[in-house]
């Protein structure tokens, strides 16, 4: 093992990244000892994504890692993508385990947050009194970002804005973190394979009180599997999210060529999927106590462009949200069947049975509705399923007629399974 503290740099990125090069077994980070320069600081400060290799295991022991405010990247990214990669080379056995309490948080003021469909704002007002700002329209198509204005710098979210990003790698684990004001979503997997991800807290509203106001902070997702992923644990999640807690999402649009690596997309890899899978498969969901702050969903499978969900499991969803707290819905299926054929939609084209081989148990909801189905479902069971809403219902299906050999027990409401 290896103490970062030991390593000499000019700054906290150089050091960890000489200890990485190091290429002994383990990577270990310390709390940071104290400095004569710096007395009043015991964190690292992030300039730079930290890129890992295969074979790195990084271990966090009581400590914090903080982007800069000159920082417009991740916290972590798997070293074979990023700007300009268009293929990213396969890498595995990398590993990101915290120890007592880990910290990983955002910067105080963001160059860029939100996905790639959002337009940076400085300011970015969540709520706005007296006039709007020109051409700025609180309609979800705006976040917060310093670098809003500049020329020279790209003006939408992408994916330098998620937490920890990896593309293409097998045998992963990310566990034991508390990840804290995420710039859009805090973890993302494309295209990655036999990964482990539990004891995951999140801290995020889709808002941050910058400057003395409250600002907008679109996409801050806790974790998202994208097309590619496969045979996945995901379980131990606690804390708020702004956006969706956990999301499967299987997008395969090629409405556009994407090459890897371009910017004003949030997914590193290109849309090519001639050489790799498009769907998502053999995963595992699990222990889910939180509740998404920005009004978004628990949990999201989303299917689109030809691409497929199959064989998920998922025990334990339980909506933690203050019982005044309603969001539309804590597990969302599908996209609405009316989209098929649509070309303009945000979301691509759905299919109707792009989404089956699934389990539902033992999932508690404060939500609008427990769990919505707009499209289509087929080969499913749900079991377990309760509404704490007074209000709420347990179920929501918009197509019946494109439900196939889905079975329900132990669901409130009868009227779904006469």
């Amino acid at each position: 093992m290896k103490d970062v503290n030991d390593y000499s740099g000019r700054s906290d990125n150089e050091r960890i990244e000489a200890a990485i090069r190091d290429r002994s077994c383990q990577t270990v980070i310390l709390r940071r000892r104290v400095s004569d320069i710096e007395p009043e600081r015991d964190w690292w400060r992030l300039d730079r994504a930290i890129l890992l290799p295969s074979n790195t295991t990084v271990i966090l022991r009581d400590c914090k890692l903080k982007l800069s405010d000159t920082c417009r990247d991740n916290f972590f990214r798997s070293a074979n993508c990023g700007l300009g990669i268009e293929e990213p080379e396969p890498v595995e056995n990398i590993h990101i385990i915290g120890q007592g309490s880990c910290v990983l948080e955002g910067a105080d003021h963001p160059r860029a947050t939100g996905d790639g469909s959002k337009i940076l704002g400085c300011p970015c007002p969540k709520n706005f009194t007296g006039a709007k700002p020109p051409g700025f329209e609180d309609l979800h198509r705006h976040s917060y970002g310093t670098d809003a204005g500049k020329a020279e710098e790209s003006q939408r979210g992408d994916w330098r804005n998620i937490g920890i990003l990896m593309a293409n790698v097998t045998h992963l684990s990310i566990e034991n973190l508390c990840i804290r004001e995420s710039h859009a979503w805090a973890i993302s997997l494309e295209s990655c394979a036999y990964a482990d991800i539990r004891r995951i807290e999140f801290q995020a509203r889709m808002t941050r009180h910058i400057d003395g106001a409250d600002q907008n902070v679109e996409n801050q997702d806790g974790i998202n599997l994208r097309a590619g992923c496969h045979d996945v644990l995901i379980s131990d999640i606690t804390g708020m999210t702004g956006d969706d807690v956990v999301a499967l999402t299987a997008t395969a649009s090629q409405t556009r060529r994407r090459r890897g690596g371009e910017l004003k997309s949030t997914q590193v890899m290109g849309n090519d999927f001639s050489s790799r899978s498009k769907n998502i498969s053999n995963v595992i969901i699990r222990n889910v106590m939180a509740y998404p702050a920005g009004g978004c969903l628990m949990l999201r499978l989303l299917a689109l462009d030809g691409a497929e969900i199959r064989n998920v499991t998922v025990d334990g969803i339980v909506d933690a949200s203050p019982d005044d707290f309603h969001t539309f819905a804590s597990v969302q299926i599908g996209e609405k069947a009316q989209i098929v054929g649509e070309p303009n939609h945000p979301y691509g084209k759905q299919h109707e049975c792009s989404i089956f081989n699934v389990t539902f148990s033992n999932i508690i909801s404060n939500a609008k509705m427990a769990v919505y189905i707009p499209g289509g479902l087929r080969g499913a069971a749900f079991c377990n399923v309760i509404s704490r809403n007074p209000e709420g219902k347990p179920f929501e299906l918009q197509s019946p007629e494109l439900i196939h050999d889905v079975q329900f027990q132990n669901v409130q409401d009868w009227r779904l399974i006469k």
